[in-house]
């Protein structure tokens, strides 16, 4: 930061910020669970924030109708790995960021020893046996998770913060819906991913500086009315998680 403090300049204005926040989102660790729809808006915003250190998480490869929504990469890119692609050009657009790309699935015995390293997981990743693995390791290891969804022109956000022993995901969502949610089945428009994946961004920088998040409440955005509604998350005691 101090090699290139006009780059943060209009951040350095903020009162919730200034230097002591920059130096703590400069210092501060941050893992980012896909590469994609999500992913890449998450992605770009914390690196133009000065986050120190970011790791993202993908082992798929750039396909033709992931374009409409995964602006890290282009036609030429097509059947490349998005892990490698996406750490090359966020260290060419934020050199003072630190890049570590794992190109591996999640899975119940390596997200664990991933997630210990950060200080912050996004939950970027585009289906519910991955939102549930991602919800339980966060829990496990207290890693606060900023969890976003989304599907046709809807997205939903949450954060979730086992050391206050706050709600998680599988508070908002008990069962595995019969019917994966996915947009290969139903469909997304690009700018509604990167509504959910910029918020997500936000909710995870306010979690370094120590600001107001989504705790125990759940963000639903529609994007054809574009309207935001904040609803409460009660903690299920029947929880498997987080009980």
């Amino acid at each position: 930061m101090q090699n290139n403090i006009e780059r943060y300049q209009r951040q350095l204005l903020l009162k919730h910020i200034g230097e002591d926040g920059q130096q703590k989102l400069f210092d501060a660790k941050i893992l980012v669970c896909g590469a994609g729809g999500l992913g890449s808006p998450a992605l770009t915003y914390l690196a133009a924030a000065g986050v120190g250190n970011i790791g993202l998480c993908d082992f798929d490869f750039v396909s033709p109708s992931n374009l409409n929504r995964q602006i890290l990469y282009t036609p030429e890119e097509i059947g490349d790995q998005k892990a490698y692609i996406a750490k090359s050009k966020l260290e060419k657009f934020n050199p003072d960021v630190k890049i570590t790309a794992y190109s591996e699935k999640l899975t119940e015995d390596n997200a664990g020893d991933i997630f210990k390293n950060y200080d912050v997981v996004i939950d970027a990743v585009d289906n519910f046996s991955s939102r549930y693995l991602t919800n339980a390791a966060a829990y496990k290891n207290s890693v606060p998770l900023v969890c976003g969804a989304v599907c046709e022109f809807e997205g939903i956000l949450t954060t979730i913060v086992p050391e206050e022993n706050t709600s998680c995901f599988q508070c908002i969502y008990p069962f595995k819906p019969s019917i994966e949610l996915t947009s290969k089945i139903f469909g997304i428009l690009g700018a509604i991913a990167g509504t959910i994946g910029c918020m997500q961004a936000l909710e995870a920088i306010k979690l370094i500086l120590g600001l107001h998040c989504l705790k125990n409440k759940v963000l639903i955005f529609n994007g054809i009315e574009n309207t935001y509604r904040v609803r409460d998350v009660l903690k299920k005691n029947t929880c498997e998680v987080c009980r």
